[in-house]
């Protein structure tokens, strides 16, 4: 048997399966609704995915059941047929109330359209159903002419900027984000990024949302973005203040500029024991940044199958050469 038999279909997929249990296991993620059918969706992906844990801190307080999913070999609008059918099978559940509307209009003003590149699935779910939520996160292709789709995004969610907030939106979305809530709540996220301050801005990208940066945030937040590899943050009429997601490609880089409570010491120890991690990132919102050590925080990481493949090749050819 050859080495590219023994990594069948079936068993490439079972990996985002196998990195969720993982987590889950860490952190004593109960496989209680819809983690069951959220792990079949993962397992029915074709080809690589990527799987993006969060854990979220509230003083003592752990919520780890967040977790994305990316596939990589489906892109836009064959990615959306993903999330319909898992969708579909957690409406089926009896007492489970979901409001497809904003992601239904948005979608079918541009089911075709080549500006977005994809869209991941996931779940966050938290003590009570009715504040757990389906995560439905369209990817857009970042440079000019994404308007419209910013545009009827703040229409849908009947939201309200700044004329200067608007025009970052604009220039330097990156994701514009469903939130489904299983209660029938529904509202949607506007997300821009740049890259961080390690990088020269390439072309245009960024170019709006570090600007805004520099001018409305803390001497803390703008310090923070000058040592990060990238920097995004989500904007919602929900929102008083948007959630500031600070990635870095060496999480090694992280201990270096954050201080955390012991929760998140657990969880920083967890994330460096583990292989194939392409990135991790810590969220927080600007004045719960201006604390010596955060007490309220997101910590992210994100694994790749295909990393995995290669450990697990590289294993495999040692075993048949001995």
């Amino acid at each position: 048997m050859t080495i590219n038999s023994v990594f069948s279909h079936d068993y490439l997929r079972e990996q985002g399966l196998r990195f969720m249990r993982t987590h889950r296991d860490a952190f004593d993620v109960e496989p209680s609704f819809p983690i069951p059918l959220f792990e079949e969706a993962v397992i029915a992906i074709e080809g690589s995915c990527g799987v993006e844990p969060t854990c979220h801190v509230e003083g003592d307080s752990l919520f780890a059941g967040d977790f994305q999913v990316s596939n990589y070999g489906h892109t836009w609008p064959r990615s959306l047929k993903d999330a319909s059918q898992f969708l579909e099978r957690v409406e089926s559940r009896v007492g489970v109330k979901i409001n497809r509307n904003l992601l239904d209009q948005f979608s079918a003003l541009y089911i075709g359209s080549s500006k977005i590149e994809n869209n991941t699935i996931g779940i966050d779910l938290r003590p009570t159903l009715q504040d757990s939520l389906i995560k439905i996160y369209i990817h857009i292709h970042p440079g000019e002419g994404n308007e419209d789709l910013v545009m009827t995004a703040i229409a849908l969610d009947g939201a309200e900027y700044s004329a200067e907030l608007t025009e970052v939106l604009i220039r330097d979305v990156v994701v514009i984000g469903f939130n489904l809530f299983l209660d029938g709540r529904s509202n949607i996220e506007i997300w821009a990024g740049s890259p961080g301050g390690k990088y020269e801005l390439q072309g245009n990208f960024g170019k709006y949302f570090t600007a805004y940066i520099q001018k409305n945030f803390s001497h803390k937040v703008i310090s923070l973005f000058n040592v990060s590899d990238l920097l995004v943050a989500n904007f919602s009429r929900k929102k008083i203040e948007p959630v500031l997601y600070f990635q870095f490609f060496n999480i090694k880089e992280i201990p270096q500029y954050f201080w955390f409570n012991s929760l998140g010491d657990k969880i920083y120890e967890f994330c460096q024991s583990q292989d194939c991690i392409t990135y991790g990132a810590v969220s927080a919102k600007e004045r719960d940044l201006e604390s010596s050590r955060l007490e309220n925080y997101g910590f992210i990481y994100n694994k790749s199958d295909t990393c995995q493949r290669d450990i697990e090749r590289g294993q495999l050819a040692k075993f048949a050469s001995e």
